[in-house]
């Protein structure tokens, strides 16, 4: 059966330090190996598993969409692939139809047609965990966004060419100028008083 690698990392930072792309790859082209799959495209992603629109992921099921022969999807864990139940709508349709086989290389799960419940279910738990991640980083960014302001910091590049930002390298604390709140707006309404002139 022929085979699409999928290794990803979810920021350009993570891609330029090296993160885990070519170590994925490494481990997944060697996986292949084992079982006697034909890699024939291998996709290198950087991007957020949960952006709304996934252009890269979104070629990964065109070329499987268009595919007249079965394909095997090799990915190192369920989160590389998705961190939402979006795509499992997509990936469960392909799966029943006998179109996709799904191997998760670090939980050892093969999805294909046939996969029982249980191994249905961990594939569920994954996306599920996946999930949680994602709306725990969502809290501690927002829970860190309240306390930068209560601590009058800064939280964003300025807003316009025209705000003047005056902060102590410090402390990143803002100071602003009696106009300032004006021009901010809803921000200064955010903003401690003490900060606010």
């Amino acid at each position: 059966m022929k085979a699409i690698i999928l290794a990803r990392v979810s920021t350009k930072e993570q891609q330029e330090e090296g993160y885990s792309i070519p170590a994925q790859v490494r481990r997944l082209t060697e996986y292949a190996k084992k079982k006697q799959l034909t890699v024939y495209k291998t996709f290198q992603i950087t991007e957020s598993s949960c952006l709304d629109t996934r252009k890269e992921f979104e070629k990964v099921i065109t070329l499987i969409r268009h595919s007249k022969e079965p394909i095997t999807l090799i990915t190192d864990t369920v989160d590389r692939l998705q961190r939402s139940f979006r795509e499992s709508v997509i990936l469960e349709d392909f799966r029943k139809s006998g179109k996709l086989e799904l191997h998760f290389f670090r939980e050892n799960l093969i999805l294909n047609q046939n996969s029982n419940s249980n191994d249905l279910i961990r594939w569920d738990m994954g996306v599920m965990f996946a999930r949680s991640y994602v709306l725990q980083l969502s809290d501690n960014v927002k829970r860190s966004i309240e306390q930068k302001l209560r601590n009058g910091e800064w939280i964003t590049k300025a807003l316009s060419d025209t705000l003047i930002l005056r902060m102590k390298k410090e402390t990143k604390r803002l100071f602003l100028t009696p106009k300032e709140p004006a021009i901010l707006g809803r921000y200064s309404r955010c903003m401690p008083p003490e900060i606010i002139p």
